[in-house]
């Protein structure tokens, strides 16, 4: 059998797909020449997968413009996805997988406008449980989830943090305005966050972000615990087991890094 059309035709969806992804990242219209040269391609290459998009009902061509969009039957698909398909549901056993092989309480949050919000919780096997509550609000400059969500999330976030205050929650709560923006930089580049005693004394956490299938952050994962398992300066292992985790939710989600 030959197999090069076969491969060829899985090759071309993947493009299609690829595409209709920069379409729909960009959130707004936008034209072949453009995509050509994201995409690093011929203008007739991309036209071809484009007319095969609209073909299908998953792209609208302004015939004035000559530059696409997303049509309301992708934006109906993609809610009618969310509505069944939400973070806790894409996290849930992957944060089994990692209690399991650390030993600590994970826990998922996602970002609201006054803090992270605690959507799942999964307890220790320690008989003394040390975490936060589901439903519980942490504050953004006060915890290693929030410090992730400054880093990822809006980037409007951390500018109105800034401006409202830093109140001190405990003793060792970051409350300069210099130092969490240095804390967030290096996140940023890092991945990963750390608040020991800053939400709570005696309590810490590593988190690191979660990304929806276009790239957009949604949440955050961590594993919890007492500061004598989870010290200020994480081991190498912990840290690995939380990205790890992380990059499986986000890849429930869609999401696929861009190489």
């Amino acid at each position: 059998m030959n197999e090069a059309p076969k491969g060829g035709s899985i090759q071309a969806v993947e493009f299609a797909l690829e595409i209709l992804e920069y379409v729909a990242r960009g959130q707004t219209s936008v034209g072949v020449s453009e995509m050509a040269r994201a995409f690093n391609t011929t203008k007739s290459r991309i036209h071809r997968h484009l007319q095969t998009l609209v073909s299908a009902g998953y792209l609208i061509r302004n015939e004035e413009t000559e530059r696409y969009s997303i049509s309301a039957r992708l934006m109906s698909l993609g809610q009618a996805v969310s509505e069944s398909f939400e973070l806790a549901t894409a996290a849930r056993e992957v944060a089994r997988e990692l209690r399991d092989q650390t030993g600590h309480a994970v826990a998922i949050s996602q970002p609201e406008p006054d803090g992270v919000r605690i959507l799942l919780i999964v307890p220790s096997r320690s008989n003394i449980e040390i975490h936060v509550k589901p439903g519980s609000l942490l504050h953004y400059h006060a915890s290693a989830q929030g410090k992730v969500t400054l880093a990822f999330g809006d980037r409007l976030l951390l500018p109105r943090i800034l401006s409202e205050g830093l109140d001190m929650r405990t003793p060792y709560t970051v409350t300069d305005a210099d130092q969490l923006q240095a804390e967030v930089d290096a996140v940023r580049k890092r991945r990963w966050a750390t608040g020991p005693n800053e939400a709570m004394v005696g309590l810490n956490a590593v988190a690191a972000p979660i990304f929806d299938a276009l790239g957009g952050f949604v949440g955050a994962i961590a594993i919890n615990d007492s500061v004598q398992h989870i010290a200020p300066d994480p081991s190498l292992d912990q840290v690995r087991a939380v990205l790890a985790a992380a990059d499986k939710i986000s890849a429930n989600l869609g999401y696929r890094a861009r190489k």
